[in-house]
């Protein structure tokens, strides 16, 4: 089942999306004995299980979490679960999110921090298939569908890119992608590691505008924790075995990933009607979203000083107040203190 097909269900999926422990047998790790200093946490994904998380298939499938001396929960996620409040709740150690959801919550009152991030560029396009849009310039006289959850996100691309929306013709869409195929519009909204790649499994021949790469520049995919589990020497201790082991699966993942989707599809995800070959494509074209020059230089999830500024600027753009404060990269600074790597 794939994101758009996941979100048509709406309420009547909403028995596969409750934030709870996974069954033993497939996604939970275990650790008899495991040391009083660690023990067991919980990690809330932010989506249904599938390939996004297939770094933490891998390390919860290889002990890698287990080595760590931590049993690992990973707690699906979906459309109507509000990742940031677990975080705050605490209900979860480690949420993923997104710097925008984020840095509501913090508005909204909840002190949280974002450490690190899976996905360096976002996976936000705009998907072309008869009329091929490879630039800002390209909207010019177009038609674009946008759903009406990613406005915020679109406006802001606009504003960061001074595209006046006059030029083109936008309508509403929801995330059947249809009215692409069809010829109904000449651009879509889509990700570049989930839309594009059902797209191409299909037979399609499609032209992807990344928006990360003209100037929304916003990593997503991002590691919350609450601010006292940086402080907390306990927690602390907690979130770094737990991120070096994560560290460890992505590093697998990476260089294999027919591993993870294997995983996803197999044993983590099996319930949700995946289909091993777009899943695992959607590693592959995930891969170019977490791999940068400067997570080779620094480690995987780390962000550069610019990257976040970079990021408060795009946040800015869509109406978000934030500020550098919203990150902490300290975890990660203490977990590559000898090399981008962690074996």
């Amino acid at each position: 089942m794939d994101r758009r097909a996941f979100l048509r269900i709406g309420a009547a999926g909403a028995g596969l999306i409750a934030a709870g422990p996974v069954l033993a047998a497939c996604g939970s790790s275990s650790s008899a004995g495991s040391s009083a200093a660690s023990g067991d946490i919980a990690y809330q994904l932010s989506w249904i299980k599938n390939f996004q998380f297939a770094g933490e298939y891998i390390a919860d499938d290889k002990g890698y979490y287990r080595d760590a001396g931590l049993t690992v929960d990973l707690l699906a996620g979906g459309p109507n679960v509000a990742v940031d409040a677990v975080a705050e709740s605490g209900k979860a150690l480690v949420t993923q999110s997104s710097p925008d959801f984020t840095a509501n919550a913090v508005g909204a009152g909840a002190d949280l921090k974002i450490i690190g991030a899976s996905y360096q560029k976002s996976p936000f396009s705009i998907i072309s298939m008869a009329t091929p849009i490879t630039s800002p310039a390209d909207l010019a006289g177009k038609t674009i569908g946008i759903q009406a959850v990613n406005q915020t996100a679109w406006d802001a691309f606009l504003r960061l890119n001074e595209i006046d929306s006059s030029t083109f013709t936008q309508v509403p869409v929801q995330h059947d992608l249809t009215p692409l195929i069809s010829g109904e519009v000449d651009g879509f909204w889509g990700y570049s590691n989930d839309d594009a790649v059902q797209l191409r499994e299909k037979g399609n021949a499609i032209t992807i505008m990344l928006l990360a790469d003209h100037g929304y520049l916003l990593p997503t995919g991002t590691y919350t924790v609450r601010s006292d589990s940086l402080t907390d020497p306990d927690k602390r201790a907690r979130v770094i075995a737990f991120m070096k082991a994560d560290i460890r699966g992505w590093q697998d993942a990476i260089a294999d990933p027919a591993a993870g989707a294997k995983l996803a599809v197999e044993v983590y995800g099996k319930d949700n009607g995946l289909d091993l070959s777009a899943q695992t494509a959607s590693c592959v074209a995930s891969n170019d979203l977490m791999v940068t020059p400067d997570t080779t230089a620094n480690g995987l999830f780390t962000m550069t000083p610019d990257l976040i500024a970079q990021s408060v600027r795009t946040l800015g753009a869509g109406g978000i107040t934030a500020s550098e404060t919203l990150f902490d990269m300290s975890i990660l600074d203490e977990i590559y203190a000898d090399g981008p790597t962690v074996s």
